[in-house]
This record gives C-alpha cells, sequence and structure tokens, in this order.
C-alpha cells in the first residue's frame, strides 16, 4: 500500500470515497464544498494525503489549515478534519498510518499544534496518538423570557453593507490574552459570507460592532448560535444597548428557544445580557497535540468561539 500526496485529479474519487464511508446526513459531500473549505481557505490549502492500493484509492486524510493569535504571537495550526477509510478496507490501520504521516508532512511546515472535536468513536484513536483531551467548550445560555408570536422571518444580510467594517475589524491591532483565531484579510467573508453549509448572519451599526449568529434547529427548539462577536475601540454604552435590543428583537421574530454563546469569551469579549444561568461545561469536546510547540496546551488561555469549532 502507498500513503502519497493527493493531485488535484483524485478529487472526484476523493469525494466519492467520503460519501461511501460517512455518507451524507450530517454534511452534503460536493467538490464545491471541498474547494471552499480546502483550497479557498484564507489560511492556505489543506495538506492532503491518500491511501492507495492496485491503483485504487482506499483512504483519505486531512488536515485543515488555521492561525490563532494571542496578541501578536501567531500560532501556526491545523484541524483534523475530513477522514475517510473505504468500508472494504477498513480494520487495517490505514487511517492511522494516513494520520502520523500526515503530522510527519506538517513538521516541516511551521504547523505548530492540531486541534479538532472527534466524536466518541474515534476519541480513543485520537488519543493512542497523542492527542490530549483540553475537555468541553464552556457555553453561556440564555432562554428568552417571551417567544412572541411574530410572523417576521429571517432575513437575508446584507454583508457587503458592512464591507468596510470587516476590513477595518481585520487590520485592528491584536490586543486580546486569549488565544483565538486570526483575523487575516479575508477569513471572515470567507467563513461566514461564502460557507455553503449554513446561512449566517449578522447584528451590527456598520461602524463599531459586529454580531454573527446562525439559527439552528435543535431537540429542544430553535438556538440562535452566537458564532463570533468584534467590536472596535469606540464601541460604547450606547452601542451595547442598541446591540441587546436589536437581539432581544431577533430573538423574539425567530422564537428562539435559547440564545448561545462561547463561555471563554462571555463576560471578556461579549457585553450581551443573557441572564443569570452560569457558564456550563456542554459544548463540543476538544482535543489538541502538540507538533512544534513545546508549551503546555492544555493550559493556554484558549479563548475558541463556537464558530472556531462548528463541525465543517
Amino acid at each position: 500500500m502507498q500513503i502519497r500526496k493527493a493531485i488535484p485529479g483524485d478529487l472526484p474519487v476523493i469525494i466519492h470515497l467520503l460519501k461511501a464511508s460517512l455518507g451524507e446526513s450530517l454534511i452534503p459531500k460536493s467538490e464545491a464544498l471541498w474547494n471552499w473549505k480546502h483550497v479557498e481557505n484564507p489560511f492556505g490549502e489543506s495538506p492532503v494525503l491518500v491511501a492507495e492500493e492496485n491503483g485504487i484509492i482506499c483512504g483519505v486524510r486531512v488536515f485543515l489549515r488555521w492561525e490563532f493569535h494571542q496578541g501578536e504571537k501567531i500560532f501556526k495550526a491545523c484541524r483534523a478534519v475530513d477522514t475517510a477509510i473505504h468500508p472494504e478496507y477498513q480494520g487495517k490501520g490505514i487511517f492511522k498510518k494516513l494520520t502520523l504521516s500526515l503530522i510527519e508532512e506538517i513538521k516541516n511546515q511551521g504547523v505548530d499544534l492540531i486541534y479538532n472535536t472527534p466524536n466518541v468513536q474515534s476519541m480513543s484513536g485520537y488519543l493512542k496518538m497523542g492527542w490530549e483531551k483540553w475537555g468541553k467548550l464552556p457555553l453561556k445560555i440564555h432562554f428568552p423570557l417571551s417567544l412572541g408570536k411574530s410572523e417576521s422571518h429571517t432575513q437575508e444580510s446584507n454583508w457587503s453593507s458592512i464591507s468596510q467594517l470587516i476590513q477595518e475589524i481585520e487590520h485592528s491591532k491584536k490586543t486580546s490574552e486569549l488565544i483565538s483565531t486570526n483575523l487575516v484579510r479575508g477569513y471572515i467573508h470567507w467563513r461566514y459570507v461564502l460557507c455553503p453549509l449554513f446561512p449566517y448572519h449578522f447584528i451590527s451599526d456598520g461602524e463599531t460592532y459586529l454580531l454573527i449568529y446562525r439559527i439552528k434547529e435543535g431537540k429542544i427548539g430553535r438556538e440562535l448560535r452566537i458564532v463570533d462577536f468584534f467590536s472596535l475601540p469606540a464601541f460604547s454604552q450606547n452601542e451595547k444597548k442598541q446591540l441587546n435590543k436589536l437581539l432581544k428583537t431577533i430573538e423574539k421574530n425567530e422564537k428562539v428557544r435559547f440564545t448561545s454563546y462561547s463561555g471563554l469569551q462571555f463576560g471578556k469579549e461579549l457585553p450581551i445580557e443573557m441572564g443569570l444561568m452560569p457558564v456550563m461545561s456542554i459544548g463540543p469536546e476538544v482535543t489538541l497535540r502538540k507538533v512544534a510547540l513545546s508549551e503546555d496546551l492544555l493550559q493556554q488561555p484558549w479563548g475558541w468561539s463556537l464558530g472556531d469549532l462548528e463541525v465543517f
């Protein structure tokens, strides 16, 4: 069996393999999604390895490139994402071979760490290969007092109306002590405007703040998921009042059962009124693996947003 780098001509076979191995119940597999995720990513193209036997591609392993920052310090990272082994080749250690080979590949590319949110089935495999459990992302949950009976519907967000604000946010000075996603040029547009999986919406005054959210249907009702919040120095109490008023209106119009936000940023980065319920560790389970860093990853001041850890 040969482990090799993927080439553009492999893509149709890779998509077919992802469908055969993973199905499409959660996220439909397509070349358009692949290109958005692994080619157009502003952090760079994803490193991809395939396993091939007798000319047949039977396995694929992909790491999504990412960057974090803490002040002006930059961490080069990858997120362990798409992996698939053809059903007829499972149980032969191909997943492990591909993963460890890809780690060796990125060691020479300045990558500091790998992070991901594995499911219950794959967790043990990652731990055996050197990943460490950070824990579940803390979430701040708010249940609005009134769901309302508005007939309003979600309006499509006019992202072009805040293009100047987005540029200013991405060029603003990095001062946070939390380790958070590095807002390179084009990141917000790529991540939230061009995303082919979910429609994202925003609340903004067009000048000082940008709250990004999506509406998600769940078992206990509609969730308003605040995936990211950004503000500029001019953001003040007046803007805070406006933001909270607009958010409450949207919760009512959308008949939201609850609103969620990353507990790592709540109270530090997000000036939103979300009730008295405590922050709870009920979000996605995060694991980390060192590549080039020597620091203890589990003890770092991580500031992940829900947008960083959504499955996509």
